[in-house]
């Protein structure tokens, strides 16, 4: 730590680190070293659960999403006139109750999943009519209030 003192701009910053390294001074060598590892253990296993928590809420929030790729070759055939992106409600032919995927249609495809929406086995999330591969969405999203 007294290596670092002379770098260190910031006034308050330095101040805080040579109180330290007075504290420091006064406890004998044997407990000095165990305090500091004892403490750099603690703080590292803190960090590491609170990524792997965070990690882990994040995995439970958000299902992955499945189908097509964003920007996937499917966008960009002639024939497509729909992407949607859809949430399964029940097992059926598309995937398991949960699942989310995103598919680029056709418009004999597209009925077929309003179809499917209306028994009850997918939840149509969002829609937007591809042009060329351009993407031209139903809904607006809500801009954040200034």
């Amino acid at each position: 730590m007294k290596e670092i003192v002379p770098v260190i701009k910031d006034l308050l910053t330095k101040a805080i680190v040579e109180n330290a390294i007075r504290k420091l001074e006064k406890i004998p060598e044997p407990e000095c070293s165990q305090f500091v590892t004892a403490t750099k253990a603690r703080f590292l296993a803190e960090r590491d659960n609170s990524i792997r928590r965070r990690l882990a809420a994040a995995k439970i929030q958000e299902p992955i999403m499945q189908g097509h790729d964003l920007s996937g070759k499917e966008r960009f055939r002639p024939e497509t006139r729909h992407m949607i992106t859809l949430e399964v409600q029940k097992d059926c032919f598309v995937g398991f109750k949960g699942e989310r995927f995103r598919f680029y249609l056709s418009d004999e495809g597209y009925r077929n999943a309003k179809r499917s929406e209306q028994e009850g086995e997918i939840k149509i999330k969002s829609h937007a009519a591809v042009v060329a591969g351009k993407l031209y969405p139903d809904k607006k999203p809500k801009q954040q209030e200034r």
